[in-house]
C-alpha cells in the first residue's frame, strides 16, 4: 500500500479543484452563449425545428458535452423540455421530407432521395413515431412449452416379460 506525501494529497486537492472550476467556467460560457443566442426558448426551438445539436453547439461556441451538461444542470423540467424539443424535430425532419420531395426536379431526384433518406432515419432515431422497427406480434416462450410439454409425458415400462 502506497503511502501518500502530505504534498501529494495537496497537489491532487488542487487538481481536482482546478477542474471543478474549469467545468463551472464552460458552464458559465454557455449560459452566456445561450442568453446571447435568445434563452432555453430559443434554444429548445432551434432543436424543435429540426437544427441538429452538432449545429447549435457550433453557433453557440460551445462543445457537445457542455451542452450535455447544460441541459442536466437544468434539473427535471429542462431535461423534459429537451425530451419534447427533440420528438418535435422528429416531426419537422418528416415534414421536411415532403418539402423536398415536392421540389425535386427530374435531375435533383437522387439527391432528394438521399436528402429525404437522411432525414427520415434522424427522425426515427429521434422519435419511436417514426421508426421503421417492427414490434414482435407473437411471443412465444419455448421454455415454458417444453416444461408443460415434459409434464404431461407418460412413462412407458419396456418389459421384455409380457
Amino acid at each position: 500500500m502506497a503511502r501518500n506525501t502530505l504534498a501529494e494529497i495537496a497537489d491532487q486537492g488542487a487538481v481536482n479543484i482546478a477542474a471543478t472550476q474549469a467545468r463551472k467556467a464552460e458552464i458559465s460560457v454557455a449560459n452566456k452563449a445561450i442568453h446571447k443566442f435568445g434563452g432555453e426558448d430559443a434554444i429548445l426551438e432551434f432543436i424543435a425545428s429540426g437544427g441538429t445539436i452538432s449545429a447549435l453547439c457550433k453557433v453557440l461556441g460551445v462543445g457537445n458535452t457542455t451542452f450535455d451538461r447544460w441541459v442536466e444542470r437544468g434539473g427535471a423540467e429542462r431535461q423534459a423540455a429537451y425530451a419534447r424539443a427533440r420528438t418535435r424535430a422528429a416531426q419537422s425532419l418528416a415534414e421536411q421530407t415532403i418539402d423536398i420531395a415536392d421540389a425535386a426536379t427530374i435531375q435533383e431526384v437522387q439527391l432528394a432521395k438521399l436528402r429525404c433518406d437522411r432525414r427520415a432515419w434522424l427522425a426515427s432515431k429521434l422519435s419511436e413515431e417514426f421508426s421503421d422497427k417492427q414490434q414482435p406480434l407473437v411471443n412465444i416462450d419455448l421454455g415454458s412449452m417444453a416444461l408443460d410439454a415434459l409434464r404431461k409425458r407418460s412413462v412407458v415400462s419396456l418389459d421384455d416379460s409380457a
